[in-house]
């Protein structure tokens, strides 16, 4: 048979017609020849997509998805319309004829994951996947290893892992990594925590020379950055997200033995394992991170001490984030040792988990967080200047989505809430790498308020969120991702890892103190000069000057600055220094004050070597000195077509002249390290070559230069930020994920939680490229009638449907499915409540549910 694509055709009954109506939309207009409809002919179509048989003699049509099975039938005439649901893949409608003769026609099903509504969450959702794709067109890069290409996330397991949580939404290539990491482990069980994309290895091979923690293992070098307790239960986390997403049982089983030989070696290594606590440990970083404290305590073993340890001089300590981690990886092997009916191996692996959250609660649970770092040494005493035991590090919101006990959660999502009630100044959310920051200790890898010391970790946004949509704070968990929105149509129009943790109000406005040049001035400006007066850098081409510059006192870049007139001068109004004949090499000009910064308004000729054009010397009033080289490019620039922006330089002032279109002034700020030092001189001195150093004027300030702090911060991959927040949106608020014992969507557990949005009409796909499983739903809101309408449908066997209804209401009245009651139980959820039900996917089901 054939589907058409006709403009004028009659159609017998053993000849079958589709063409579609685009879901969630009025159907398609019909074009026409005369008086009769030109319909649009189907050759593929997404699930909920409105399709329209032509049957005008068939006695009975039958629809039937990718697995074979039958979701729809009808005989009616001549037009009959369904809606596409069940599995993926070729669809099959079928229609019979009074004379037995059967016509079928094939439709592709295909889908992908994806949101959409009248624009906002459809905005967050795009937003939040182009986050995903920041360093890559679509997400992924691939190395090639032993002649072998794996695709990745990140090279870093840790990252992969993450970036996965997102990704796996949209990608199905997340288990190469797996495969790679799997055939380099090493043999004790220890997992590299990256692979090298380049050649570019003699640092971590001079670092790791004794210690082995680089290799190169066949054509590629792989590392394991040393002070890492977290690369074995990444690994298995992993392991476990690419089974659930590909239901691909055979290849979960290859990877068990490896997975569990992973996490032994976490026990066993005595560079891993608490033999005081029977619990992994590792030297005292910032959360989960790689860089050590540098403090009395840290010994000098090696190149780079912070980045390495030593099992026998090293200080070590419990980080709970390693550990509630390991406990998560623990559990996630014994589900699949039991799925594959191993089951004394996951009654062991449940058990250590179980063992290992009692002795992680006695040490460090405080009844509202994990505490951060306990030592193994008592004796011990570290001055970071903070309280220790106050901080909250990130690794909480990570662990709502481990397994801790419930009333833990709730503990530690309330610790969140109060922290958003008392946030520091300019702080953009409550989700910090740690609060509050290290005043001592880090600061060789991070400022205060940035990235891991006191940054505000969009990542972590994301895990909170999640943890709050599964823990009974549905509308916190919303609030979380709207913020996150908010912040990334703010900041580049993408999530960033972290964001500055606190911004401080701006100081007041400087007190500026011009100082006169008036008697040490040697050259004019302009061209002219006199006999005693260089013209503007002794040229002798007419017109190339200055001309333009405003006189008396100016504001250039909001900096107070006052230019000699030089008619009123005797034609000087710069001061000029140079090895050039007739020139000063240095002029001393009295100060006797202090000073917070002193700006200057200046530019040279081209330096000829080392971009050094002159200096500038405090003489303090102890005869102490302070000289500050001026670097081309980096204090000043050229003054033809100046070009200049640095947080302490740029141009002041843009002119031209007879012969250039454009002539510039940079100005400099020059911070005082001795602020309360009397300044008896500024020396300005010559390049040592026969350059020109000139300065125009000269500015005091107070206070040094205040630098606006940048919202956003830095370190840390931004497509593993967009694609836990990613994760929380199709997860938790749009809530589709598999119910606790299922791969693949085969069993589906839906919450929608719109009730906690604006959104009123919402179109949900998500989808799982490893499996081809998914589920896919439209909602409508109808507030003013105590309802929400549905269609969902999806590949598996069974959805439960836990839909949340709106703030107030405790119960549903009634729920129905194609217009027939259903049997549905109200639960309740903190201040919210639920209507659940479950229903089979393999159709598309019409629901009302009714409040």
């Amino acid at each position: 048979m054939r589907i058409y694509s006709f403009t004028s055709v009659v159609l017998t009954s053993v000849l079958l017609s589709l063409y579609v109506m685009p879901s969630y939309s009025q159907p398609l207009v019909l074009k026409s020849a005369g008086d009769r409809a030109l319909p649009l002919p189907v050759r593929s179509a997404r699930p909920l997509d409105q399709l329209t048989v032509y049957n005008p003699d068939g006695l009975q049509i039958t629809v039937f998805d990718g697995q074979g099975r039958m979701y729809f039938t009808s005989s009616q005439k001549p037009f009959a319309g369904f809606r596409v649901g069940g599995s993926l893949g070729n669809h099959q409608v079928k229609m019979k004829n009074s004379k037995g003769t059967e016509s079928t026609a094939t439709i592709k099903v295909e889908t992908e994951t994806r949101i959409g509504d009248a624009g906002y969450y459809k905005n967050m959702f795009d937003l939040f996947y182009r986050g995903m794709c920041v360093y890559d067109a679509d997400g992924e890069e691939s190395i090639e290893w032993n002649g072998k290409i794996y695709r990745y996330f990140v090279q870093w397991g840790l990252d992969h892992c993450h970036t996965m949580k997102g990704m796996k939404y949209f990608k199905g290539s997340g288990a190469e990594f797996v495969d790679l990491m799997k055939a380099i482990q090493r043999n004790d069980g220890m997992i590299w925590s990256f692979v090298h994309t380049d050649t570019d290895v003699d640092y971590f091979l001079t670092r790791d020379k004794y210690t082995g923690y680089t290799r190169k293992i066949g054509n590629r070098f792989f590392t394991r950055q040393p002070t890492e307790n977290h690369p074995e239960y990444i690994y298995v986390n992993t392991i476990y997200q690419c089974w659930k997403s590909s239901g691909d049982d055979q290849w979960m089983k290859s990877c068990l033995s490896s997975a569990a030989k992973a996490l032994n070696y976490g026990i066993t290594d005595p560079a891993r394992w608490s033999n005081r606590f029977k619990l992994l440990k590792r030297v005292y970083t910032i959360d989960s991170w790689d860089f050590a404290v540098e403090d009395e305590y840290l010994p000098d073993i090696g190149l780079t001490n912070s980045m390495i340890i030593d099992p026998e001089k090293s200080k070590f300590g419990i980080f709970f984030g390693d550990n509630t981690g390991y406990i998560k990886a623990c559990k996630e092997l014994a589900e699949m040792y039991r799925y594959t009916g191993m089951q004394e191996e996951a009654k062991k692996f449940d058990a250590r988990a179980e063992d290992f959250l009692v002795r992680l609660n006695a040490l460090v649970w405080n009844g509202k967080f994990f505490r951060h770092f306990i030592d193994e040494d008592s004796t011990v005493k570290r001055n970071l200047g903070v309280d220790e035991s106050s901080q909250v590090a990130q690794s909480n919101a990570y662990s709502l989505n481990r397994f801790i006990r419930n009333e833990q959660k709730k503990a530690i999502i309330e610790t969140y809430l109060g922290l958003k009630k008392n946030l520091p100044p300019g702080s953009p959310g409550e989700w910090y790498s740690i609060y509050p920051p290290f005043q001592k200790g880090f600061e060789r890898h991070n400022a205060v308020w940035q990235y891991m010391n006191g940054g505000v970790g969009g990542h972590v946004a994301g895990e909170l969120a999640l943890g709050a949509f599964n823990n009974g704070y549905e509308e916190y968990g919303t609030d979380i991702l709207n913020r996150l929105f908010e912040l990334g149509k703010k900041y580049d129009n993408k999530i960033w890892f972290a964001y500055t943790g606190s911004i401080p109000a701006p100081p007041p406005a400087p007190v500026f103190k011009p100082i006169d040049l008036t008697p040490y001035a040697n050259m004019d400006h302009f061209d002219q000069g006199s006999s005693n007066v260089f013209p503007w850098m002794n040229s002798k081409r007419k017109g190339d000057d200055l001309r333009e510059l405003p006189l008396g006192d100016q504001q250039f870049a909001n900096i107070h600055f006052r230019i000699i007139d030089p008619s009123r001068n005797g034609r000087k109004s710069v001061v000029a220094v140079s090895r050039q004949k007739n020139f000063p090499k240095a002029v001393q000009i009295p100060f006797n004050d202090t000073a917070g910064c002193i700006y200057l308004l200046h530019t040279s000729t081209k330096p000829s070597s080392e971009q050094v054009a002159g200096a500038v010397t405090f003489v303090y009033a102890d005869s102490s000195r302070k000289t500050n080289y001026m670097i081309m490019d980096k204090h000043l620039t050229y003054w033809w077509f100046s070009k200049l922006n640095t947080d302490y330089s740029g141009i002041a002032w843009y002119g031209k002249n007879q012969v250039s279109e454009g002539v510039g002034l940079s100005w400099c700020a020059i911070n005082n390290t001795s602020p309360n030092k009397k300044i008896s001189y500024i020396v300005l001195q010559a390049p040592e070559d026969d350059g020109i150093y000139t300065i125009l004027a000269i500015t005091a300030s107070n206070r040094e230069h205040y630098i606006p702090v940048k919202a956003t911060s830095f370190g840390g991959p931004d497509n593993w930020a967009a694609a836990i927040a990613m994760q929380a949106l199709l997860e938790g608020l749009a809530g589709v994920k598999n119910e606790e014992a299922s791969q693949a969507f085969q069993q589906a557990m839906v919450e929608p939680r719109w009730t906690t949005t604006n959104a009123d009409s919402i179109d949900v796909c998500v989808h799982f490229p490893a499996s081809g499983g998914y589920v896919s739903y439209n909602l409508v809101s109808r507030k003013q009638l105590n309802r929400i309408d549905m269609q969902l449908t999806g590949s598996g066997k069974k959805i439960t449907l836990r839909i949340l209804l709106p703030h107030g209401v405790m119960e549903a009245r009634s729920v129905t499915a194609d217009n027939k009651n259903i049997n549905f139980r109200n639960q309740k959820s903190g201040a919210m409540a639920y209507a659940e039900c479950e229903l089979d996917p393999a159709k598309v089901t019409r629901l009302r549910i009714e409040y």
